[in-house]
């Protein structure tokens, strides 16, 4: 082969080299956060540096689903010459093709996915990144009562220790500790998973004398290690014989307890004390004539 034909060729090559590296697409900025607490706002960024670019669309699989409805759902779109487009509610378009999502909840959970193409370029790019949304929902609820003695060493009665939580995403799980030490047998229940909520439940049958004084607490965690939160827990120190709840309604007042603090109010609630008594009397008497009648 002449000297002047290879050269040609090789500098033929490498043009196409240089034209092939200049239609490469590539996303170099791509960041969706991996957990957010619901009610909050999630900020998804994608840029590419090519100026030659034909869209950039953002696209939503929702998680909570069935499998066979689970199509994308398109968010975002930019198109030579026009305008940045938004195609569904609750989100804000910010610079450089960054959207923001707002006030998530449960059902915004899903794979988000930033799709770009560029003029002469054989394909589209693609990045995507699964987003959580986690709440623990309306709180924790403890309860810790006695109950029968059950088949055990002992006589004594047994204490029940009983949690939960409602409205709870994604799927928890709940443990129970007695003085720091986690209670390994216990028994849990899910219920729930429409639009993502779920209601837990788990209880632990603990002897009196591992109760007594006892700080028993209550502790709501996820398994997805991406989610980061504040301790989601109750407490409460157990005294034998008292039934203890962080839900408890108020205790009902005697008549004896509502004229002992009258009287402990001074003159007033002495005068308030002698006219119940009055009326108490008048009411016996009442009653016995009544029957005597």
């Amino acid at each position: 082969m002449p000297t002047n034909l290879a050269a040609m060729l090789r500098t033929c090559l490498l043009l196409l080299l240089c034209i092939a590296g200049s239609r490469q697409l590539s996303i170099t900025e791509f960041a969706v956060p991996s957990a957010v607490e619901a009610g909050r706002n999630a900020e998804l960024q994608c840029h590419t540096e090519s100026e030659r670019v034909e869209y950039v669309k953002w696209w939503w699989t929702p998680l909570y689903v069935p499998l066979d409805d689970r199509d994308k759902i398109q968010l975002y779109q930019r198109m030579p010459g026009q305008p940045a487009e938004l195609l569904v509610k609750n989100v804000e378009i910010k610079e450089n093709d960054t959207i923001v999502l707002l006030n998530l909840k449960s059902t915004d959970s899903g794979i988000y996915e930033c799709e770009v193409s560029v003029a002469g370029a054989t394909e589209e790019a693609r990045k995507h990144q699964d987003l959580i949304v986690f709440s623990n929902g309306t709180d924790l609820q403890l309860n810790v009562s006695k109950i029968e003695d059950g088949p055990d060493e002992d006589e004594d009665e047994d204490v029940l220790v009983l949690c939960e939580a409602h409205d709870v995403t994604p799927q928890p799980e709940l443990s129970i500790f007695v003085n720091g030490e986690e209670v390994a047998n216990v028994t849990q229940y899910v219920s729930g998973g429409e639009h993502g909520l779920y209601d837990v439940y788990v209880n632990a049958t603990l002897s009196d004398d591992d109760a007594e004084d006892a700080e028993i607490r209550c502790e709501l965690f996820f398994e997805n290690r991406n989610i980061s939160h504040p301790p989601y827990e109750e407490k409460i120190i157990y005294t034998t014989g008292a039934a203890r709840s962080t839900t408890e309604a108020p205790e009902e007042t005697t008549l004896s307890e509502m004229a002992s603090e009258l009287q402990n109010n001074g003159v007033d609630g002495l005068r308030a004390c002698l006219w119940i008594l009055n009326i108490a009397a008048i009411v016996q008497l009442y009653s016995y004539s009544v029957l005597n009648s």
